[in-house]
């Protein structure tokens, strides 16, 4: 899944190329644009939609605020009724209680008499003034008279004079029948003969009068039928800012189905998916695509990869996930790489009776390459032992046996060895060599050569031309011999998005010269030989220069 084949996320034409092969992308980064018509399209079709449902929510917005204001007009209004309601109850109230104390203290009669007297003051003052302005008006007709008979005034002047005169009389009589004091009158005799209930029984009236108007206040019509009008006008408005913000739903729907954004002119945006390099680029501008057809780019990070092959049926129980293994290229003899068993299949092919295993790889060098064939060994077993080891070029191969060449004096003894595991560079040797002994670790298969001669001498300019032998002392070493399984089938390197750590370092470094190995952190680590000092050998009377190497013991 480190190798993405990136396509269209929806049909159209390739407007822009911002990358090209070989470029490193990051995830999330712009690889090119499309430009699709039917995003084209729906982008119009939201957009006249929200204008439509955007005008709506203003008509919306219009007829609730014109609501609002009715209803707070209305609410006023009835707030000044029902005060005004309240102030008559209140009133009504009061006076019913002020009845009532009369009427509990008997007093009805005293009241009806001190207002009978006072009516009679009134009406005594009244009939004094009326009789003053009587005697005045008849006085003042009477000279008019006497003028009109001499002729000094007009005749309409002694007129008015005589028809004020008349109401003056009119006056005095009214003020001596006046109703007032006649009433007060009945009332003193009312009173004394019935207690003045109906007073009491009207104040009753009037504080039920007040309590029907505050009720009919409180619940006024217009009120309610104003609220209803504002709670339409809501619900109105919220289905216009529900159809605003649903306009560009299809759009947006559309957009996160493709998992991609649009900018205003309907331009998409294809952005790497993961971290890589762009591997291929099938496209060019102005190229029309479709989404299902061929990928536009691929996109691959080889900063981890897999190595994939297959183990027999019989060693299965030596291996399990997270187990060491190694791995050595043939087009890169001189690295060894290292990583950890992440997959192990669950079948036995039938004909070869293997199965599937793959291995986790750090390629930060990006050397590794997919589709590479590897050689692939598995650490399966790790015992602290002595052993004596060799470098493998220092053990020949003759018939059916190995030999190892020893330094004797000056010269060199083939001795048949037997030898054991391989780990490395290093054989195990389980018999023919001792501690301590010289061994040549270069140009042994040219000794043996030459022993088959029968160490027939050479000449000055052959001597010259002979190789080198370079002897090493046989140690043991005390370390953790790892047992490798090696992986038939050959092996093949891949893509992986899990990471391994590279544990070898370049181990090669002296090729000649035996290695020493020490487990340590998960993995080996190689100790450098150490170059100990020149000697001259001789081989059948031939000076033979050579450098002599220590195996250290790894502790």
């Amino acid at each position: 899944n480190q190798k993405v084949e990136v396509r269209a996320p929806v049909s159209g034409t390739v407007v822009e190329l911002l990358v090209k092969p070989g470029d490193k992308v990051s995830k999330g980064e712009a690889l090119l644009v499309l430009s699709s018509s039917e995003l084209g399209q729906l982008r119009v079709e939201s957009i006249a939609k929200r204008a439509e449902a955007e005008g709506d929510l203003q008509q919306a917005q219009a007829n609730f605020k014109l609501a609002q204001e009715n209803y707070d007009r209305q609410v006023q209004i009835s707030a000044a009724e029902i005060a005004q309601a309240k102030t008559q109850l209140t009133a009504a109230t009061q006076q019913y209680e002020g009845e009532q104390d009369l009427v509990n203290n008997r007093s009805v009669v005293k009241v009806a008499k001190e207002n009978y007297q006072r009516q009679v003051e009134i009406s005594q003052a009244e009939i004094a003034r009326a009789e003053t302005e009587l005697t005045v008006a008849k006085e003042q007709f009477e000279r008019d008279k006497e003028l009109v008979a001499a002729g000094a005034i007009a005749r309409r002047t002694m007129l008015e004079s005589q028809a004020h005169f008349a109401e003056a009389k009119a006056t005095v009589a009214k003020a001596k029948s006046r109703p007032e004091v006649i009433k007060a009158e009945t009332e003193i005799k009312q009173a004394e003969v019935d207690l003045p209930m109906r007073e009491l029984r009207d104040s009753q009236g009037k504080v039920a009068d007040a309590k029907a108007q505050l009720t009919k206040a409180l619940s006024r019509r217009e009120v309610l039928e104003a609220e209803a009008q504002l709670k339409r006008s809501q619900a109105a408005l919220e289905v216009a800012q529900s159809r605003v913000r649903l306009s560009s739903s299809a759009y947006q729907a559309r957009l996160q189905q493709l998992g991609t954004i649009a900018n205003e002119q309907g331009l998409v945006t294809v952005v790497s998916p993961i971290s890589g390099t762009v591997a291929d680029r099938e496209i060019t501008p102005g190229e029309s695509v479709n989404s299902a057809e061929k990928p536009l780019m691929i996109v691959l990070n080889d900063s981890r990869v897999f190595a994939t092959g297959n183990i027999y049926e019989k060693d299965l129980n030596q291996v399990k996930n997270g187990q060491e293994v190694r791995i050595k290229i043939a087009t890169l003899p001189n690295r060894t790489f290292t990583g950890k068993i992440s997959l192990i299949g669950s079948a036995v092919t039938g004909e070869t009776r293997t199965v599937a295993v793959k291995a986790q790889l750090d390629n930060a060098e990006a050397v590794l390459k997919p589709g590479m064939f590897a050689e692939l060994e598995i650490l399966t077993d790790k015992t602290l032992t002595n052993i004596l080891a060799i470098p493998n070029s220092a053990a020949v191969e003759a018939n059916g046996k190995h030999l190892a060449y020893v330094k004797n004096g000056d010269a060199f003894q083939a001795v048949e060895v037997e030898i054991g595991q391989n780990y490395g560079d290093l054989v195990e040797i389980k018999s023919g060599l001792f501690e301590g002994d010289l061994i040549v670790t270069q140009r042994a298969p040219q000794l043996y050569a030459q022993s088959l001669r029968g160490g027939k001498k050479q000449s000055k300019g052959e001597e010259k031309k002979e190789a080198t032998p370079k002897v090493t002392e046989v140690n043991f070493n005390s370390f953790p011999l790892p047992l490798w399984a090696g992986v038939g089938g050959g092996m093949a390197i891949a893509s992986l998005t899990f990471a391994a750590g590279a544990f070898w370092g370049n181990r090669r470094r002296f090729p000649a010269l035996a290695a020493s190995q020490n487990y340590a952190n998960n993995g080996f680590s190689a100790s450098e030989p150490v170059l100990k000092e020149e000697l001259v050998l001789h081989n059948d009377n031939h000076h033979v220069k050579t450098k002599e190497s220590e195996v250290k013991s790894l502790k």
